[in-house]
């Protein structure tokens, strides 16, 4: 499946609608997939026809399961120095190129969102889940740290000790304690997610897309005054543990459906 046909794209009165559509993979990521991604949104920034973003998951399994690491989700560098800049260019680019398109986002959380797809999810404005939805941190579970930004949006949406619990332990959350906890603004029967975030979007397409816009632009200012430094420091993180025993034994563990067996190194 080409990156054309893993990013379905759909517009209809102002709104943008992007679903990845790679169900068999849990619509994992690929670079190829997040090139798309990046570029249409970028486009979308853009074009004045668009005036709100719903991103979701084709199928009901998964929202996003992260990078696919069967197929390398872009850390099959060979030295830590290249790991950094895959990193950088694909995971740390999730977060920043969703907060600075200044158009109002949600995610219509349709599966599971873990790894990056978690960190997709929280780096939009606003989140509506399916009653069956869950999170997971999912990132000490195979160990490494967390990249595209989850380091900023979950101390920030949690506090900072409940964001620890949850991304150290690698527990799963699901859709009731994260709208009590403010992970998302909204839960809604299974059957009806993709009308229920259609409908809000719709809503927000006809409010004064510029001054949504720019409330965005004042929000990353006072919410993330270091968003540049710490996506930064995250892939030079995300890059050394990838480099080190747990890391590679996390993902063998994935891979083989197993309990992982870590040491510390």
């Amino acid at each position: 499946m080409d990156a054309a046909t893993a990013l379905l794209k759909s517009q209809a009165t102002g709104v943008l609608t992007l679903t990845f559509n790679r169900p068999a993979s849990m619509n994992a990521f690929t670079r190829d997939l997040l090139g798309e991604l990046f570029e249409t949104l970028r486009a979308a920034h853009a074009d004045p026809e668009v005036r709100c973003i719903v991103v979701t998951g084709a199928g009901d399994r998964a929202f996003s399961a992260g990078a696919d690491i069967k197929a390398g989700g872009g850390w099959v560098e060979p030295d830590e120095e290249r790991l950094y800049a895959s990193t950088r260019d694909y995971y740390s680019a999730i977060f920043r190129t969703l907060r600075g398109v200044e158009k109002p986002i949600i995610a219509a959380l349709n599966g599971v969102a873990a790894g990056a797809g978690l960190s997709l999810a929280l780096a939009c404005d606003l989140r509506i889940a399916a009653q069956h939805a869950s999170f997971v941190g999912a990132f000490t579970r195979i160990g490494i740290t967390p990249d595209s930004g989850a380091t900023l949006s979950l101390p920030h949406l949690l506090g900072l000790g409940r964001a620890a619990e949850f991304l150290w332990s690698g527990r799963r959350m699901y859709a009731d304690e994260a709208l009590r906890l403010g992970l998302v603004n909204r839960v809604v029967p299974s059957d009806s997610l993709g009308e229920a975030a259609y409908a809000w979007a719709a809503e927000l397409a006809t409010l004064s897309t510029t001054a949504i816009g720019l409330t965005k632009r004042a929000f990353n200012r006072a919410v993330f005054p270091q968003m540049d430094e710490i996506l930064e420091l995250e892939a030079r993180l995300v890059a050394r543990t990838l480099m080190t025993h747990d890391a590679r034994e996390g993902m063998a563990s994935l891979l083989e459906r197993r309990e992982p067996r870590f040491t510390g190194q």
